[in-house]
């Protein structure tokens, strides 16, 4: 298996099928921002995301936190559905805005937030029963 190869699976297994083609059809283009996205998929998804030493579940956790100080919450969401796809609780999640919340502060924290409702009511986890209370802090 070639290193695109092994990073368009793990786009498809963590984000989606229309993800892994949008970025593989991009990557192949030669149009604008081609190169970026060969980038992402041959080393950001196939040499890190799959190498040994961190689970998936803790890649997931690490590229959260990193989306949140960095007020990126479009990424933020999109790693937020990946780590949901790779076997994160919405528990899980709301510890990495608490552990986050001293070092990036509140503003970070309720940008991530307006990014987490967003994922949670996409992914029909917007009921008391996928999370007791969970509504009342988005």
């Amino acid at each position: 298996m070639t290193n695109r190869e092994a990073g368009i699976n793990v786009v498809r297994e963590m984000i989606g099928d229309q993800a892994a083609a949008n970025l593989s059809a991009s990557a192949d283009s030669n149009t604008f921002g081609a190169p970026i996205a060969a980038y992402a998929l041959d080393q950001a998804f196939a040499d890190i995301w799959t190498r040994p030493g961190l689970d998936r579940r803790s890649r997931s956790l690490v590229s959260m936190s990193v989306m949140i100080a960095m007020r990126q919450p479009h990424e933020f969401a999109i790693h937020m559905g990946a780590g949901l796809n790779n076997g994160l609780t919405l528990k899980e999640i709301e510890e990495v805005l608490i552990q986050a919340l001293p070092y990036v502060g509140y503003p970070a924290i309720a940008t991530a937030l307006a990014a987490a409702a967003e994922v949670i009511k996409e992914h029909g986890l917007d009921s008391d029963e996928n999370y007791a209370g969970h509504r009342g802090l988005l």
